[in-house]
């Protein structure tokens, strides 16, 4: 009992929450019932001076003393101090004083009750009983918010008033007492219920509330998380792109996003190592904010990609102005792990007015465009222009069009000719993809081969050209081959190996007569799929070819791992060769390295006849290139490929 007591003492624990909730609450609702409390008591007393002495007799007596404690109460509750939010120690005090305050008020009444007890007829004595009872009873249950406040009517008036009747020897009288006891006893239970009652949900309110905080807190922290880069503490894309949004739908004046990306930044990443790339990035981020200023938003979009969104730039000369500004701000050399880097940045600047129909995605990819411009200009400086959009625009025609189910129907293959230079006769014959379309004209496979594979429609492409291939190769001379690309997405496909030897089959050419070309960027992708599809097909019989050797990637490595059968000499490695002496000591060395190696060399990109004969001295064994012959349709190559006439023209243009 007397523990059970201690909890509901108000202000008992405000150390955990729940307790602090259930003391906030008790104090409103005691806050809210005190006066119909002490209007209660008053109405009750005052009825009872009035049935016991026949008057309300002015001066100091119960009611009064009644109206003086509720007039002071309503001060301390409504006036100038109650009027403010207390905090959880000043409620608790204030309910303690009210235990105090209904401990004298039932003390005064019980006096005064059993004063007219003692002085009163049977009458009297009834009223008495009557009104005292209401008034215990009624109080207690006004003061249910405060469930131990609750004891003190019942135990300060009923008590000693049954007490008195019983003593009395009046049976009228100690049956009044009896009932009241009674009826005290059941208040007592319903008081304690309502209080465990009450308790219970406070508690459980609270815990809710606590749960609901943390589960807001959880949500504002996933928040944080999605939208933040953990590498710089920076917004994210993410977090850009909704700043965009909410600009584009609040702002009235234009205004501008800019994106910037360092400068050399991948040699430092491959040289140093990606840790002192990253602190390099904190470096940037650091100055991006000091430079975009505070109501600009500075971003990471990714890698050293970032994105500023520029609320005051209104204008071409604003932000030619931000721009250099954010530039300066950036260059200049940072020191990390005792080395000094130069740090240089292109910054592309896109606007958005309000006139225009300017998504986010949109505004980012016109800033796009401008970076790119910039990376070639000296100042590393560009914004958007709308001439600038007629590559994106292009782009998505091209996007729209290999979607369609036609568009297979317009790709065709024509071959350009591989000769051996020591004879001069037609060795191979390379597969190009062409497309010319109604609307687009024709368009290159530089330019549709990385969106088809964007797109994954490569494989059905592919599929396509080999078969128009494998078919025109099956009416050539026996001893010629068909050389065909294989992109990164088939050298590097599970199984694509068996594909094209199933479509070599369907045309009923042996896989001998193929040469597969790999480019060394195919082989990055995934070179254990593209090492297992080159090793089968190898052992079918067909003839692998490195292309692009020397494009500057780490062509010796992939010469160690994998047995190619020829090399082709990237174009780029044997123009240098005639234009300058550093170049031809490469260019020779290359093709010695290959000879050691034991693998025969093709110099692409022949285009004149002083470099075919530089390639032929310099021990090439093969040769292509417009100088040699262009690219043929497959009924105009058919004549070529005759063994008698090829060193012929071979030979003559070698001698021009």
């Amino acid at each position: 009992m007397f523990s059970d007591l201690k909890q509901k003492y108000p202000g008992a624990n405000l150390t955990t929450g729940s307790g602090r909730a259930l003391v906030e609450e008790q104090y409103w609702s005691l806050r809210r019932q005190a006066p119909i409390v002490y209007t209660l008591g008053l109405v009750n007393l005052s009825a009872m001076e009035v049935a016991a002495t026949g008057t309300l007799s002015a001066g100091l007596n119960v009611p009064t003393f009644i109206a003086a404690c509720g007039l002071i109460r309503s001060w301390q509750w409504y006036g100038v101090r109650g009027a403010s939010s207390p905090n959880h120690e000043t409620m608790a005090r204030r309910l303690r004083e009210a235990l105090w305050f209904a401990a004298a008020v039932c003390v005064a009444v019980s006096v005064r009750c059993l004063y007219l007890l003692e002085v009163g007829d049977t009458t009297t004595r009834m009223a008495v009983m009557l009104f005292g009872g209401l008034t215990a009873i009624g109080v207690s249950y006004g003061l249910t918010a405060l469930p131990i406040a609750g004891w003190i009517p019942l135990g300060l008036i009923i008590a000693p008033l049954s007490v008195a009747a019983l003593l009395s020897h009046d049976r009228r009288f100690a049956g009044a007492a009896f009932g009241l006891v009674v009826v005290a006893v059941l208040t007592l239970r319903l008081l304690g219920a309502h209080g465990r009652h009450f308790t219970t949900v406070i508690r459980s309110r609270s815990v809710i509330a606590r749960e609901q905080e943390l589960v807001e807190l959880a949500r504002q922290e996933a928040i944080v998380a999605a939208t933040t880069d953990f590498l710089t503490r920076l917004p994210n894309r993410r977090a850009l792109v909704a700043a965009l949004d909410t600009a584009a739908s609040e702002a009235n004046e234009p205004f501008a996003l800019a994106i910037l990306d360092l400068n050399r930044f991948k040699a430092v990443n491959d040289t140093y190592g990606h840790a002192l790339g990253d602190e390099l990035l904190k470096v940037v981020a650091e100055r991006l904010v000091k430079a975009a200023g505070r109501r600009a938003l500075v971003a990471r979009l990714g890698g050293d990609e970032f994105g500023i969104l520029l609320p005051e730039v209104r204008n071409a000369k604003d932000a030619e102005r931000a721009g250099r500004d954010i530039l300066e701000e950036v260059k200049g050399p940072a020191f990390l792990n005792g080395r000094e880097f130069a740090v240089a940045a292109s910054c592309g600047i896109a606007f958005w007015r309000k006139s225009e129909d300017c998504s986010p995605s949109r505004l980012m990819a016109d800033a796009d465009l401008a970076l790119y411009e910039a990376k070639e200009s000296p100042a590393g400086l560009a914004a958007f222009e709308l001439r600038m959009e007629a590559p994106r625009r292009r782009r998505a025609e091209i996007e729209r069009a290999l979607q369609l189910p036609g568009t297979r129907d317009q790709l065709a293959v024509v071959f350009q000719p591989i000769f051996d230079l020591k004879t001069g006769r037609i060795i191979a014959n390379e597969a190009l993809a062409r497309w010319s379309s109604p609307d687009l004209g024709a368009v290159s496979p530089s330019e549709f081969v990385p969106i088809a594979e964007q797109l994954h429609v490569i494989d059905d492409i592919n599929s396509h050209l080999m078969a128009l291939a494998f078919e025109a190769a099956h009416s050539w001379p026996e001893e010629i081959r068909l050389s065909f690309n294989l992109s990164a997405i088939q050298l590097c496909s599970n199984g694509a190996s068996k594909a094209v030897l199933r479509a070599l089959e369907r045309a009923a050419l042996p896989a001998g007569r193929l040469q597969v070309e790999v480019t060394e960027t195919a082989l990055l992708a995934d070179f254990a799929f593209a090492r297992a599809n080159l090793s089968e097909l190898k052992k079918a019989g067909a003839t692998i070819v490195l292309d692009d050797f020397g494009a500057g990637f780490a062509s010796i490595g992939y010469l160690r791992e994998l047995s190619f059968d020829q090399i082709k000499l990237d174009g780029g490695l044997v123009t240098a060769g005639q234009h300058s002496a550093d170049g031809k000591r490469l260019l020779r060395a290359v093709i010695g390295l290959c000879d050691c190696l034991g693998v025969s060399t093709v110099a692409e990109h022949v285009e004149s006849g002083e470099l075919l004969t530089m390639v032929i001295k310099l021990g090439c064994t093969a040769g292509q290139g417009f100088w040699l012959e262009r690219p043929l349709a497959g009924e105009d190559l058919l004549p070529l490929l005759d063994s008698k006439i090829v060193p012929l023209r071979l030979r003559h243009r070698s001698a021009a």
